[in-house]
């Protein structure tokens, strides 16, 4: 069975000696920086999620890819990059104003791997081959001037799959520029009961779902349904306040519908049956945040 997998976030940031860009097809006054950057948030049954980035490559609308090389391999822990935590791979480098048709992060899987709750440690495989890197094809835009800061967010609970006594690598990503987003964060009674087991039991390991629009019938994450979850992140017991918390940040803009499950066993890659909270309606605003609580 899949271990139930949570978000991580990746920013692309800063690194010293970047290459110089190359295929550059506007002008030099018409340039702009991009921040690129990658985050995450926690999953249940792992130590950390090691993965070894290399370089950035990205494509405009004509020419050959902008290629920024990496000096030395950069190693990221995705389990850090919790919360508002990130991975800033490029910080404020110049490009070409213009739309940009996809990045890919380029990676060495033989330097990337998965530390289990045991202390066991397992490889990371891409199956597509270390050959295309982590590639993000929904694309963006850049206006002359603009200062553009981009996260690139994981979903590690429906990235990695327990396939053959491999850990398979299938980046499941969204592409948020964060100057345009918003947070949704609640609070959560300890005396909750989701599907009859009580949120503080160890039986539960509580997960907060996000899905896009109102009134959507919470599912669970598998390859059958066009029904997914945008985000999902942990629920946290606040040590101070003795309820828990959950967090969701780099969200566009919209509404959302969010519910609450005891998520342990939710494997990706089969339709299981969870039981959901009674949904809630979230509105999110770009540079605000929305509190949603489940009391």
């Amino acid at each position: 069975m899949n271990a139930p997998w949570m978000a991580t976030r990746l920013t692309l940031a800063a690194l010293l000696g970047i290459a110089p860009l190359g295929g550059c097809w506007l002008s030099s006054s018409d340039q702009t920086t991009l921040t690129l950057a990658v985050a995450d948030t926690p999953v249940d049954g792992a130590q950390s999620v090691a993965v070894t980035f290399t370089g950035v490559q990205i494509q405009g609308a004509i020419g050959a890819p902008i290629e920024f090389d990496f000096p030395s391999p950069f190693q990221v822990n995705l389990l850090d990059l919790q919360d508002d935590n990130f991975a800033l791979l490029l910080d404020g480098v110049d490009i070409p104003a213009g739309r940009y048709q996809w990045i890919r992060l380029k990676v060495d899987m033989s330097q990337s791997n998965i530390t289990l709750a045991d202390g066991s440690v397992h490889p990371l495989v891409i199956p597509s081959g270390d050959q295309t890197g982590i590639k993000l094809v929904s694309g963006f835009s850049i206006a002359s001037g603009d200062d553009a800061v981009i996260t690139l967010d994981f979903d590690l609970r429906k990235s990695i799959i327990l396939a053959s006594g491999a850990y398979d690598l299938k980046p499941a990503l969204r592409l948020v520029d964060v100057n345009q987003s918003g947070a949704l964060e609640g609070d959560v009674s300890n005396t909750l009961s989701i599907g009859g087991v009580s949120i503080a039991a160890p039986a539960c390991q509580p997960a907060a779902y996000a899905y896009t629009g109102f009134n959507v019938t919470p599912v669970d994450i598998n390859p059958t349904t066009t029904v997914q979850p945008v985000q999902t992140a942990n629920v946290m017991l606040d040590g101070f306040t003795g309820n828990f918390h959950y967090g969701f940040d780099y969200m566009p803009p919209g509404n959302y519908t969010v519910a609450l499950v005891c998520a342990a066993g939710d494997d990706p890659a089969v339709v299981n049956t969870l039981s959901f909270t009674a949904a809630k309606k979230a509105t999110v605003a770009a540079d605000s945040l929305t509190e949603v609580d489940f009391p």
